[in-house]
């Protein structure tokens, strides 16, 4: 994007060339251009940003499994077969211990009761909201929950970054195929089509 930024926007040179070379026989003449080359610039940026945030922010697990069964599914028999269910039990405390006001309220939404790492069962079955079969996988979904609500506000502004950054490279890509879709009915049907100048 800086490179794009230089060569596009700074150098005004090359910014005329393009106009000038691709856009003089368009309808609405080549004035039009710039702001399109501005809105790629920015909208790259944005996006960018958004994507390096998310690279450095989101937990791991939010990252590599999109629900928190699938989680489940890929982890629970490789940790019981191999005898590594304390991990879930130590992340589970670890996650519970770091939870900042806003997670916690965000938490209380989800679950009505939250699970007891240090029992050896994660305390399934000591409340009328912690039943499974399975405490093992209860205990991820949780570990995924607990992930995915973290940094609430970052969440929040890498979504905002994406949208405007998507919407800014919409708007000029929807604008040059209304622009190509003019030029190539002009060119099929010729001097029926309004020159719009």
């Amino acid at each position: 994007m800086p490179v794009l930024g230089y060569l596009l926007i700074l150098n005004e040179k090359v910014g005329k060339i393009l106009t000038n070379r691709f856009d003089a026989a368009l309808p609405f003449g080549s004035e039009l251009s710039m702001w399109r080359i501005y809105m790629l610039y920015y909208g790259g940026i944005l996006l960018a940003i958004g994507s390096i945030l998310f690279a450095l922010l989101c937990p791991a697990q939010i990252k590599q499994y999109a629900t928190a069964f699938r989680m489940v599914d890929a982890e629970r028999n490789h940790l019981t077969a191999h005898n590594q269910t304390k991990q879930i039990s130590t992340q589970l405390a670890a996650l519970y211990a770091r939870m900042t006001k806003r997670e916690n309220a965000i938490f209380n939404t989800i679950f009505k009761a939250r699970l007891l790492p240090d029992l050896h069962n994660l305390g399934v079955g000591t409340h009328p909201d912690l039943q499974s079969g399975d405490q093992w996988g209860l205990g991820l979904i949780h570990i995924w929950n607990l992930n995915d609500i973290k940094r609430p506000i970052w969440r929040i502004a890498v979504l905002f970054l994406f949208t405007f950054g998507l919407a800014l490279l919409a708007i000029p890509a929807i604008f040059t195929f209304a622009q190509v879709t003019f030029l190539l009915a002009k060119h099929l049907l010729g001097a029926s089509v309004p020159d719009f100048k």
